[in-house]
């Protein structure tokens, strides 16, 4: 590839532009540039040898491989390409995990081979291997769509060794066949209730270090692109058998008691899937565990909640099949659907995805300006037109370049399977089409502002406006079902998780059209289709406002209230919340609620500028604010959040049940 005019002032020009991004980085003087990423400490060495790579990419794919047309929109601040550092090397980007045909097959890392685990201790450390092999083979999140059930088998392994050494200790009369050793096996609790009590135990303790193992490994590892903790998540919930409840007991268990000081772990984001007839009544079989992933999410701010029985989900539900149940990245993507059949989740993952700024042309075509009194919705409505087909266009100029990528160049993924299909090819051929199982997401951000700079007001403010602004998101789910039809491909519409982004448009957009009240006035736009976060409203009727944009969001959408400290004293609250969000079908939720800890003594709860426990002053030591960026959590707010997102954060009102 070549510049396209290669003059003496063009290149002039390109070297400037690279040695100024030097010098932001080296320097630590754009804190927006090096924190745009919350998972990574730009200001470290690792952290500012891994920006000067990813800018420099950024840099080269602009001027030497996309099309002209979605850098100009790029440029012109409608279109936003997400980790365009990985676009010229045709990097995907997420993917839930076959961790079932990983761990029942052995696997090779690629520096040597391993063989299936014979206990849960050993299998829930070889679930860490495995998110990080294959969190370097691409750039987004890696997730177990069904941890639960894809570490039973080993529960039951342990469970089988501790029970024939029980036999021994116990001198217990021994003939028991090896497929009558089950947990669930009455008659063998009855028959041998020694070793059977010494088994169960002895697994119980197992499988609690087991997972205190897997959440301490997932919290250290950084081997993510030079010096971020890998992006992990971990589904669960549904499994029913003795041995994949002990799985989902332990998580929490250990998650609740926190990592060696008893902080709140960061990863894995974890994920509880809520399915009537397994986990929503007294009487389903996994209602105990549900009400203490409440619980934990009081104390740690997740698990997250997954509605299985929302439309959008439950379409594709097999109860004989665990991988055709509704999970999610921590951040919210989906990847449910497949027009080619694969409707499952383990094997695949979306491919990339780019976003519109919907406020820029609400400006343009709304009354915000002054020019009109009325929005001009023919005018814009065509401009959305036009953006969508330059935002695909990137997509599947990208797509491309992720096709002709050589198996080994995503070594782990395709050699191993974990992409499905992968394992059958050759190492020196193109991935092609086993990537069309993957989805191409095009998303959005601002709704609110769009809203307000059409027509005076936000969708929470006003019925006729909310009308306005359904219609504006099925208008965009329709494009992306109509191009899916035309291209044979996975064209899905997202409510873009804004981190990194979150205050990109709005600063550019405030430089040129000035302060405009509700608008451009803050230092963010509104994530997604959500409610504004500064808007005073009550929790329900949030829920019940976003609750109607999850089932058009078919590549993944989040919604969240905020709550005060109280959510830890107050489960019966937050238990019902949670519930009213599935009821609403909400297709996966969160609630938000503050959690500060003290440095010098450990207390962890609600802290001001005073620690309430020793009586420290924040500006004596340091009190680490635990906040919620998209899905997932990231370290303290005030440290790694971009200042976009830290307006944010101080913006947020809490929610009244």
């Amino acid at each position: 590839m070549a510049l396209l005019q290669p003059t003496y002032e063009a290149n002039e020009h390109l070297l400037r532009e690279m040695i100024a991004v030097g010098e932001d980085i080296i320097d630590s003087k754009d804190l927006d540039l090096i924190r745009e990423n919350a998972n990574l400490n730009g200001e470290s060495f690792s952290g500012k040898m891994s920006k000067l790579g990813s800018e420099y990419a950024k840099w080269y794919a602009k001027h030497f491989i996309m099309p002209k047309s979605v850098v100009r929109a790029i440029e012109d601040n409608y279109v936003y390409v997400h980790d365009l550092d990985q676009y010229a090397i045709g990097t995907t980007n997420c993917i839930f995990i076959p961790f079932d045909k990983l761990l029942g097959g052995g696997f090779n890392t690629g520096n040597g081979s391993v063989r299936p685990p014979n206990s849960i201790m050993t299998a829930m450390a070889l679930v860490a291997i495995i998110f990080q092999s294959q969190q370097n083979a691409q750039y987004g999140g890696v997730s177990a769509s069904k941890i639960d059930h894809d570490l039973a088998p080993y529960v039951a392994k342990s469970f089988s060794k501790y029970f024939r050494k029980g036999l021994a200790y116990f001198e217990e009369e021994d003939g028991v066949q090896p497929e009558d050793i089950r947990m669930s096996n009455f008659e063998l609790q009855l028959r041998y209730p020694k070793s059977y009590r010494y088994a169960l135990k002895e697994t119980e303790i197992e499988t609690l270090q087991g997972a205190e193992s897997l959440i301490h490994n997932l919290n250290t590892m950084s081997s993510r692109a030079g010096g971020q903790i890998p992006f992990t998540s971990i589904n669960y919930g549904t499994c029913t058998s003795p041995e994949g409840q002990m799985v989902i007991d332990a998580l929490l268990t250990t998650t609740m008691q926190g990592l060696g000081s008893g902080e709140t772990p960061i990863f894995p984001i974890q994920i509880f899937k809520c399915k009537q007839g397994v986990n929503q009544s007294p009487k389903d079989p996994n209602y105990a565990l549900f009400l203490k992933a409440a619980e934990c999410s009081a104390k740690r701010l997740y698990p997250n909640f997954a509605n299985l029985d929302a439309p959008l989900n439950l379409q594709y539900y097999n109860p004989s099949d665990p991988d055709s149940e509704f999970a999610t990245m921590g951040c919210r993507t989906r990847v449910l659907s497949d027009r080619f059949g694969r409707n499952k989740l383990s094997g695949k993952g979306n491919l990339s995805f780019n976003t519109l700024n919907l406020v820029k042309l609400g400006i343009e075509y709304g009354t915000a300006l002054g020019k009109r009194k009325k929005a001009d919705e023919q005018g814009f409505y065509h401009a959305l037109d036009h953006y969508l087909d330059i935002a695909l266009d990137g997509l599947l100029h990208r797509f491309d370049i992720q096709r002709r990528q050589k198996a080994k160049a995503s070594d782990f993924m395709m050699r191993e399977g974990v992409w499905e299909g992968g394992e059958q090819l050759a190492p020196d051929e193109p991935v092609g089409d086993l990537l069309k199982h993957g989805s191409l997401s095009l998303g959005f951000i601002g709704v609110a502002e769009c809203m307000k700079a059409l027509y005076g007001r936000h969708h929470g403010e006003d019925e006729q406006v909310y009308g306005k602004a359904l219609q504006l998101i099925s208008y965009m789910r329709a494009y992306c079902d109509r191009k899916s039809d035309e291209l044979d491909l996975n064209i899905t519409l997202f409510a873009t998780p804004a981190e990194g982004l979150s205050g990109k448009f709005t600063k550019r957009d405030r430089q040129y059209y000035g302060s405009l009240p509700g608008i451009t006035d803050r230092e963010y736009y509104t994530n997604s289709f959500h409610i504004p976060v500064y808007y005073e409203i009550q929790a329900a009727r949030k829920i019940e406002l976003e609750a109607r944009f999850h089932d058009l969001c078919n590549a993944g959408a989040i919604s969240y209230i905020e709550l005060n400290g109280n959510a830890r004293s107050n489960p019966a609250a937050f238990l019902s919340i949670v519930q009213y969000a599935l009821s609403q079908q909400v297709s996966y939720f969160s609630i938000n609620h503050p959690i500060d800890r003290c440095s010098a003594c450990g207390y962890e709860g609600i802290i001001g500028s005073i620690c309430p426990s020793c009586g420290s002053h924040e500006e004596d030591v340091h009190i680490r604010r635990l906040r919620r960026v998209t899905g997932y959590l990231t370290g303290d707010f005030q440290t790694r959040f971009n200042s976009a997102k830290q307006a944010e954060v101080r913006d947020r009102v809490k929610h009244t049940p």
